[in-house]
């Protein structure tokens, strides 16, 4: 019994603690472009939302709350919001982080370590210049894809998202 009362003062004691630390920002992985065409493959029956963006992109940061609500929306459905930067790997410290600390992330994000974007990008979607922000919305289970290299308005997200998330049954 005592040791039942001093393992809930020690739990009690360690959520307090935790509580009362700040809030840390979403992690940021910095991966290459071979695990981002793993992400393209996966067969699961999810619809994946990847925008690409920039911490110095004007629209990639006027569209980026739309996909935030996009993530919290959906948290217990098989939609998933996935942030591509495409800072410089360099900057991740004193540029990305503090961007994502500052506007409190959520959703799943990346940090895409490739200089040569011509070795990838036709790969990825041959019809994508490069600008950005640019966004892929797939679900290969049902066979679903849409590219758009322009900025999505809030409205023109959700009827993507709607007509080709999955459909709970």
């Amino acid at each position: 019994m005592i040791k039942k009362i001093k393992l809930l003062a020690a739990t009690a004691i360690l959520l307090f603690t935790c509580a009362a630390l700040p809030a840390t920002a979403q992690e940021v992985d910095v991966i290459k472009f071979k695990e981002l065409e793993k992400l393209r493959q996966l067969p699961h029956d999810t619809l994946y939302v990847v925008n690409f963006w920039a911490t110095w992109c004007k629209p990639c940061i006027q569209e980026m709350p739309y996909f935030e609500a996009v993530t919290k929306q959906y948290k217990d459905q098989p939609v998933r919001v996935i942030l591509v930067s495409m800072d410089a790997v360099e900057d991740l410290e004193k540029r990305v982080k503090p961007f994502v600390q500052k506007r409190s992330l959520k959703s799943r994000l990346l940090l895409l370590d490739e200089t040569d974007a011509n070795t990838w990008i036709d790969k990825l979607e041959p019809r994508w210049s490069g600008a950005i922000p640019a966004t892929l919305l797939f679900n290969n289970h049902r066979k679903q894809y849409f590219f758009a290299e322009k900025e999505l308005k809030e409205e023109e997200l959700q009827a993507l998202i709607n007509k080709y998330k999955p459909v709970k049954k």
